[in-house]
């Protein structure tokens, strides 16, 4: 049983665009694990930075146009959170980028199979 050329060149076409789709989301991925990487590394320093200054210290803390005196207390708190939810955007998308080399594992799988049964 012979499939059409027609029809196996356009399961070919199907499986090239997410092969593509698949190779872009990688690239954007890993783009993503870097950053929240270097997110993770400078929040570890400016927390170790803090640290170091005395509780009676207070420090500046950004808001709009304006800046507010916070206990540093308060402030190392705010970044302990920020960095947990890094580190959990960090795992998420470590299992986004599994799923996508399997994908593309697989679309380049099936256009070698498609290729190697045709001829």
């Amino acid at each position: 049983m012979s499939i059409p050329p027609e029809a196996l060149q356009k399961v070919l076409q199907e499986i090239e665009v997410r092969v593509m789709q698949a190779q872009l989301e990688l690239t954007t991925v890993r783009q993503q694990i870097a950053q929240k990487q270097r997110d993770i590394r400078l929040t570890d320093l400016t927390m170790k930075e803090l640290k170091d200054i005395p509780p009676s210290v207070g420090v500046w803390e950004g808001v709009g146009k304006m800046f507010l005196n916070v206990p540093i207390t308060t402030h190392i708190a705010r970044l302990e959170v920020e960095k947990k939810e890094s580190e959990d955007q960090l795992e998420a998308l470590s299992k986004k980028l599994n799923y996508l080399e399997t994908t593309y594992k697989n679309a380049k799988r099936n256009i070698d199979d498609i290729l190697g049964h045709s001829q």
